[in-house]
């Protein structure tokens, strides 16, 4: 009867803080579930692994709440989501405006065609060997700190871009672009490293989807930055479109600065560097599917348009053609996001997207590989929209399982390790993004088109097939750790909070295991 009763208590006092919080758990349904399966089911980074618990919390009507849903996110989540995400889409567009008439302008001052391409490749080149130092050093800086000052950066050398048609032709010329280009582009390197690890620190359980939101938002400004450089060209001359887009981006920079909320960015001291990300097989996979997916967008940039005009269409009408595949990926991003990290399978949509586009890159050529492929022009909007759809299925889960990587060989789950695979991936991708056009050019001119596109083809093969040969030796071998879920934030957190239960006056020492709590909605 004593037991009854305490049980009775117990469930009655659990049920009154249910009441209170909507989002403490009822013990109905964890009870039959052990403590490591508690301690493992709301970590977001169990993924597809074979070691791991693959549990959804459930409602009492069998709905999983555990999908990424704006309406629910706190307040200072939601300013910081939509002050990042427009933060990329005015730094994006920045960073593309240049684009319809720079080169134009470059030649005026006695620039050639070579130069100019190096002053847009500098720009990826940057990111990619400063990346990685702001990631491994990002809780020495504060990482709300690096992002606003990148970003203040960034617009500040937008400004000073805008005045380079008042400099000498020549050589001055040349050397004050790839300044302000390297500059802009430290600026560039810091902003996006802090926001992928303020992100993955403030929603660990729905990486891929806030990553995929970011990469809309991305994406939209790349694609207008173009069309609004442009107008603004014709509107009032080569500086108006770095003095609108630059002033904007510092306007940013300063409301940041007192809109964002306070970022917990604390972590123990590093005893490792980031070099030891790249013992793990999962890491030096997933970076070479980050560099093969990056390589695939700039491909296109110097060699598309001209393959294109063989089928006698018009400026607009191949102008049409390269918005499809990224247009396609701003959109499918969060899509594809919200899979990964609902369903727990990145690594399965990682392969996935990298045979999807072997194949969508045969079509394009059409590759010799492939004869039956005629060389038309449904073949290249089918194409198109292929690549687009499945380039973010193969990009956006990466993060994810970077993350992953770096738990199995022993990474703590904080900040320090949020940067320093922030740092990564950035990286990885600037580096795909810096061959993509580089690759790509020398790639036709040597080879042509077709072969060219072969070529990527079998990059996105032998990228997906590493993946499914981890994935193989993962599951029937004891050769590779599990991810440690312990040690995660989610049971540290879990831990912490039922600390604070027990210690509580309110609730006896017989009622402390009463309640399980979700990482998500602990403050």
């Amino acid at each position: 009867m004593a037991s009854n009763s305490s049980d009775s208590r117990r469930h009655q006092k659990t049920m009154d803080l249910v009441d209170e919080d909507p989002h403490i758990q009822s013990p109905d349904v964890d009870h039959q579930i052990g403590p490591t399966t508690k301690l493992m089911k709301n970590y977001g980074g169990m993924s597809d692994d074979a070691n791991n618990v693959d549990i959804v919390n459930k409602d009492n009507n069998g709905t999983t709440d555990d999908a990424f849903s704006f309406s629910r996110t706190p307040r200072q989540q939601k300013i910081l989501l939509f002050a990042m995400g427009f933060v990329n889409f005015c730094a994006c567009t920045c960073f593309s405006l240049l684009a319809p008439f720079y080169p134009t302008e470059a030649a005026l001052k006695g620039v050639s065609e070579t130069v100019t391409g190096f002053v847009f490749a500098v720009f990826e080149l940057v990111i990619f060997i400063t990346a990685p130092v702001f990631g491994n050093y990002i809780t020495n800086i504060g990482s709300k700190f690096m992002f606003i000052s990148g970003v203040m950066v960034c617009g500040v050398c937008a400004i000073l871009f805008g005045l380079l048609d008042k400099c000498p032709d020549g050589n001055i010329f040349i050397v004050m672009c790839f300044l302000s280009r390297t500059v802009e582009a430290l600026g560039a390197s810091a902003y996006i490293t802090a926001s992928f690890a303020i992100l993955s620190n403030e929603f660990p359980n729905h990486v891929a989807t806030v990553i995929g939101l970011l990469e809309t938002f991305s994406g939209i400004g790349l694609m207008v930055g173009p069309t609004i450089g442009s107008l603004l060209y014709e509107a009032g001359g080569y500086g108006l479109p770095f003095f609108t887009m630059g002033s904007i981006l510092v306007v940013c920079a300063i409301i940041s600065a007192y809109s964002m909320p306070k970022i917990n960015d604390s972590g123990t001291p590093k005893r490792k560097s980031m070099l030891n990300l790249l013992r793990s097989p999962l890491c030096v996979i997933t970076a070479v599917c980050i560099i093969c997916g990056a390589y695939a967008l700039g491909f296109f940039d110097p060699t598309y348009a001209k393959r294109l005009k063989e089928l006698h269409l018009t400026v607009i009408q191949i102008g049409l053609m390269f918005l499809i595949g990224p247009g396609l990926y701003a959109f499918t991003a969060p899509l594809w996001g919200w899979i990964g990290d609902t369903k727990k399978l990145p690594k399965t949509l990682i392969i996935i997207g990298n045979f999807a586009m072997a194949f969508s890159f045969s079509m394009l050529g059409p590759s010799p590989l492939t004869p039956f492929f005629p060389f038309a022009l449904w073949t290249q909007i089918l194409g198109c929209v292929c690549l687009g759809i499945f380039l973010g299925c193969g990009l956006i889960p990466t993060f994810r399982t970077l993350l992953d990587g770096a738990l199995q060989i022993g990474f703590e789950d904080n900040f320090v390790t949020f940067g320093m695979v922030s740092g990564l991936f950035n990286s990885c991708f600037s580096l795909g993004a810096f061959l993509g056009p580089t690759g790509g050019g020398l790639s036709v001119d040597h080879i042509h088109f077709p072969w060219a596109v072969t070529i990527c083809c079998g990059l996105f093969f032998i990228a997906g097939s590493a993946m499914v040969i981890y994935c193989i030796v993962e599951k029937f071998s004891d050769c590779i750790p599990p991810v440690p879920a312990a040690t995660t934030k989610n049971g540290y957190d879990r831990l912490q909070m039922e600390e604070i239960i027990r210690d509580s006056p309110e609730v006896s020492d017989e009622d402390e295991n009463v309640t399980v709590f979700d990482r998500d909605d602990v403050v």
